[in-house]
């Protein structure tokens, strides 16, 4: 059928055309989808392809990071690396989805060389991102990611370091302990009765305590280092029976209220 004249038809599809638009958009998913699991140099590798082909582009703008993260810099500590992380990061806060393959690649490389508590060691500050990839399970199932996150943060109150709540929202059940009004060392004596994690078995040190005469706590710091070696020896299977009554004894003494929430805490396994 001849057309009226001035009206415009609809143009065929053309197979090239279309596999030409495909070619970077394929790019540059690879690209993504490489940058997510630490292999930075064959992302660079990517972009200068993509770059040099089609130009610059909404798809490679903002990379350059990626030459910073070549492979000189894994051949040091890894508080070289979590530096190079920390400074690119504060320049993606307005696109979080690059943002977020960005941290996944960097700890789920790190994490093939370096122990998780090695990089909260290197750089404290790193934590909350660790304990997001963590959580989503490059290491293992994303339940025991969520264990081993919820233990780096215990590790971190005990030694009195005080945590964002905001800053593990994507742990509900963390991110409220964290609200609470308690100080740290305190919060992890919460965290175990909430049962957000458990406490490692007692050692001989805790032991001899539970067996001599109890001491004033002279701060409130003391107190809840003495709630907390309290609670390690009460969630032992394998203390006396005297030295369990004696150890939940001092945890009364020590803070009644959180001495009667673990006492009344509901019984199973950590979530």
């Amino acid at each position: 059928m001849a057309q009226e004249p001035g009206s415009q038809g609809v143009p065929a599809s053309d197979d090239r055309q279309i596999d030409l638009f495909a070619h970077p958009v394929m790019l540059a998913r690879e690209l993504e989808t490489t940058l997510g699991r630490g292999r930075f140099e064959e992302a660079a590798g990517l972009r200068r392809v993509l770059s040099d082909t089609y130009g610059p582009s909404h798809y490679t703008a903002g990379l350059g990071f990626l030459e910073r993260l070549g492979g000189h810099v894994w051949q040091g500590q890894p508080g070289e690396v979590l530096a190079v992380w920390a400074e690119v990061d504060g320049h993606l806060r307005d696109r979080p989805h690059l943002r977020a393959r960005l941290r996944e690649g960097v700890f789920r490389r790190l994490l093939e060389s370096h122990r998780a508590d090695a990089l909260v060691r290197a750089d404290p500050g790193c934590l909350p991102a660790l304990a997001i990839v963590l959580t989503s399970g490059v290491e293992a199932t994303p339940e025991a990611g969520r264990r081993r996150a919820r233990e780096l943060v215990r590790d971190a109150l005990l030694a009195g370091r005080a945590l964002e709540s905001l800053d593990f929202d994507e742990d509900a059940a963390l991110a409220d302990l964290l609200a609470e009004d308690f100080p740290p060392r305190w919060l992890a004596c919460l965290g175990l009765s909430r049962r957000l994690w458990s406490a490692p078995p007692p050692d001989e040190a805790d032991i001899e305590v539970m067996r001599s005469p109890p001491i004033e706590a002279r701060s409130d710091e003391e107190a809840a280092l003495g709630f907390w070696r309290c609670l390690r020896v009460s969630e032992s299977a394998d203390c006396p029976e005297a030295l369990l009554h004696e150890a939940r004894r001092r945890m009364k003494r020590l803070r009644p209220e959180l001495h009667g929430l673990y006492m009344r805490r509901a019984g199973g396994r950590l979530p």
